[in-house]
C-alpha cells in the first residue's frame, strides 16, 4: 500500500487539531483562516487517507471518535514540535546584537543571587540589554536549545548533547525546621517523616535528597511535595513542617529559623549551561565570573 494514503498531511492535523480544540468545525474554520467548506473537504481526505472516522456527525455536532481521542496526545506532541520550530526561527531571523544577553535561572537562584549579579554588572556597563526569566531546570534546558536564552543557571549538570556544562560551586544542602531553632548538625535519620515537606521528583536536587533518605531506611513518602526550594521554606516559615532546601534559600528567605547542617553532609552543583556551539560572549564570561564572586559571598556568610 501506498505509506501517503495512510499518513496525514500537516493541514490535514491542523484542522483536526483545530477541531479537537475549540470544539466545532465553524470554529476550526475561522481559527485556521479557511472557509468552512475548505477545513470540512480536508477533515473527509484525513479520515479518508487513515481508513477511519475521526469524528461521529450528532445534531449537527462533530463527536470525536475513540481514534481521534487516542491520537490527540500524538498531535499535541507535534504542535509543540511546531512551536518550538518557531521560537527557534523567531530567534534566528531577530538575531540578537552582542551588546545584549538572555539568561535563564531557576526560582532559588533568582530571589537574591541572580538579581545581585545583574544589578552589579548594569552598574559597571549602563545600556546593556538584559533579560532573565526565572524558570524549571528542563525548560531552561529547552530554550538553550532553541536559541532563546544563551546562558541557564541551574542545579544539577543536566548533561545534554548540544550543550556544556560549566560548574560554579557546591552549594550545601540544609535542614530548615522551627522546632530545631539552634541549629547544629542533624543525621537524616533524625527527620521526622510525618513532618517533611518534599521537592517535586522532577527536580534533581529531589533525586539526589530521595536517595540518600532511602539509605537512612526513611520510607515514608511526602505527604507535600512542592516544585520549588521556596514554596517549600515558605511552609515551613509557616509552620507547615521541615524541609531540605539549598543553603542560598535558607539564607535569602526571611523568617526562617537558623537552618541545620545535614550529617553527612550533602551538596548540589550550581552550574551554567550555554549552546556547546557558541562560544561564551564577553558578556557571558563577565556575568558568571560575578556568578562565582557572589556565590562566594554567600557562601562565607553561611559559614560565619
Amino acid at each position: 500500500m501506498d505509506r501517503s494514503s495512510v499518513t496525514m498531511r500537516l493541514r490535514q492535523i491542523e484542522v483536526f487539531y483545530a477541531i479537537m480544540t475549540t470544539g466545532s468545525l465553524r470554529r476550526a474554520a475561522e481559527v485556521l483562516n479557511v472557509s468552512q467548506p475548505a477545513a470540512s473537504k480536508v477533515l473527509r481526505y484525513a479520515e479518508q487517507s487513515l481508513g477511519f472516522a475521526l469524528f461521529e456527525r450528532a445534531g449537527g455536532r462533530l463527536v470525536p471518535t475513540r481514534e481521534a481521542r487516542i491520537m490527540l496526545p500524538h498531535v499535541n506532541a507535534i504542535f509543540e514540535k511546531l512551536l518550538d520550530l518557531k521560537r527557534l526561527t523567531d530567534n534566528l531571523r531577530y538575531a540578537r546584537e552582542g551588546h545584549s544577553i538572555s539568561i535563564g535561572c531557576v526560582p532559588s537562584l533568582g530571589l537574591s543571587l541572580v538579581p545581585r549579579v545583574i544589578q552589579r554588572y548594569r552598574a559597571a556597563n549602563p545600556g546593556i540589554e538584559l533579560t532573565i526569566d526565572a524558570l524549571h531546570g528542563p525548560e531552561i534546558v529547552t530554550r538553550l536549545l532553541n536559541r532563546d536564552l544563551d546562558l541557564g543557571v541551574v542545579f544539577g549538570d543536566y548533561q545534554r548533547d548540544g550543550l556544556t556544562v560549566h560548574h560554579i560551586a557546591e552549594i550545601p544542602l540544609l535542614l530548615i525546621d522551627r522546632e530545631r531553632p539552634e541549629g547544629g548538625g542533624v543525621a537524616l535519620s533524625a527527620i521526622d517523616p510525618a513532618r517533611y515537606i518534599g521537592l517535586s521528583e522532577n527536580d534533581p536536587t529531589a533525586r539526589l535528597l530521595d536517595m540518600a533518605l532511602e539509605e537512612t531506611g526513611f520510607s515514608t513518602s511526602p505527604s507535600v511535595r512542592v516544585r520549588t526550594h521556596y514554596m517549600a521554606a515558605e511552609l515551613v516559615r509557616l509552620g507547615g513542617g521541615c524541609a531540605i532546601v539549598d543553603a542560598l534559600t535558607a539564607l535569602h528567605h526571611p523568617g526562617l529559623p537558623r537552618p541545620c547542617t545535614l550529617s553527612p553532609p550533602l551538596g548540589i552543583a550550581c552550574t551554567v549551561l550555554f549552546r556547546a556551539d557558541h562560544a561564551l560572549s564577553q558578556i557571558a564570561r563577565n556575568i558568571l565570573a560575578l556568578l562565582r564572586n557572589e556565590l562566594g559571598v554567600d557562601l562565607a556568610a553561611l559559614a560565619a
